[in-house]
């Protein structure tokens, strides 16, 4: 299918998507660096149209002008800025203006009109506001345009091979002239009943049950599939997993085991392994950012954002008294080793916390066929 890419920051989600035989045919994002860090790799197997800068104002154009300056797509995707409706975040409220940006998510689909949507965000905006705002975003989402029928669920992308406890909300909407002939991905009952609408079914690999061991780990997984894509070569899941079988949870061993502990030097064969030199308070556990590790487990959720003075919070390496590299929150949240980050270290860190995980991502492109064809009842 044809995707229309907002907010794409490195471009977490659109790999994914690529990953699982879809084509990106437009993206933006108002980050330089993030831009930078997607042409780079994107141009590898894809180049289109990326739009750099503030989506309000590019989208206040005239209607006229975006509908041809646009490509035509089959679904809009986009993991809206959600630093405002983040758990983190103790003054979240729809008064933060960071919220509304979703409206311009709305903008897209008025104009375009996509069979499909499937948006991103933090597990928080289900329950912010007493869940009012995520039912505001739903109610907006299915009177916009021609009207759209949504659900949602909040899955974790430890369920996907992902090494890393990280709960986010999946929305996911159809056209309304298409609902009724396409094969919903939908539970028998919601997950919760509080939430009739959180019905959406994206089966996963992986449990916390699971005794099946993986042939390859995940970045060595995602690695091939990338390599795989750059040189047209077909992607295949059952290359990797077997059907009906639930993996063991991945940990930080299957996944930065090997790397050097010295940082911030050049290496012949590993991209981006410079780590920040803000120092570790080993009296201050049970903050964020001095959490300890441990090599069998899996690592918390990798963020974006900084405790105020604006720099990402980075988790410590679990043997190194360091905080972790680049490279390995990179394979935390399994982009390909070869996936190339432009910028300083600690724009480097903002583009991997802000991305959706790639093989999470990839498992959710296959909810969706090459061909809508293949989707109709």
């Amino acid at each position: 299918m044809r995707v229309i890419s907002m907010f794409s920051g490195a471009g977490g989600l659109d790999l994914g998507f690529s990953l699982a035989g879809h084509e990106i045919v437009w993206a933006n994002d108002f980050d330089e660096y993030a831009v930078d860090t997607y042409e780079e790799n994107f141009n590898k197997f894809n180049k289109h149209k990326v739009v750099r800068g503030d989506i309000v104002e590019y989208l206040s154009q005239s209607k006229e002008k975006l509908s041809k300056e646009i490509p035509d797509a089959d679904i809009v995707i986009g993991g809206f800025p959600c630093q405002g409706f983040s758990i983190c975040n103790v003054n979240r409220s729809m008064k933060d203006e960071r919220n509304y940006l979703y409206l311009q998510v709305l903008k897209m689909i008025e104009i375009k009109k996509p069979k499909f949507i499937l948006l991103e965000n933090v597990k928080g905006l289900e329950n912010m506001e007493k869940g009012k705002v995520l039912e505001m975003i739903i109610n907006d989402i299915e009177s916009v345009g021609d009207g759209y029928t949504v659900y949602y669920n909040v899955l974790n992308a430890l369920n996907y091979g992902v090494p890393q406890n990280r709960e986010r909300i999946i929305i996911f909407g159809v056209r309304n002239d298409l609902s009724s002939k396409i094969k919903m991905p939908i539970l028998n009952e919601p997950a919760d009943k509080k939430h009739p609408k959180k019905i959406l079914n994206i089966p996963s690999s992986h449990s916390s049950e699971g005794t099946e061991i993986q042939d390859m780990n995940s970045i060595d997984i995602v690695t091939d599939m990338f390599e795989k894509l750059c040189k047209n070569k077909k992607i295949k899941l059952s290359d990797y997993f077997k059907k009906n079988k639930k993996y063991k949870y991945q940990t930080l061993r299957d996944t930065i085991y090997g790397l050097p502990e010295e940082t911030n030097i050049e290496y012949p064969d590993i991209l981006n392994h410079m780590s920040s030199k803000c120092k570790l308070n080993k009296n201050k556990t049970n903050m964020v950012g001095n959490r300890p590790t441990d090599w069998d487990k899996h690592a918390p959720t990798i963020m974006g954002r900084g405790s105020g003075t604006g720099g990402p919070l980075i988790i410590p390496h679990p043997e190194y008294n360091r905080r972790m590299s680049v490279r390995e929150v990179a394979r935390i949240q399994t982009f390909p080793n070869t996936f190339k980050f432009i910028g300083s270290t600690s724009a480097c860190y903002r583009q991997i916390g802000n991305a959706v995980p790639v093989l999470m991502a990839y498992n959710i492109g296959l909810l969706f066929p090459k061909k809508i064809e293949d989707f109709l009842n």
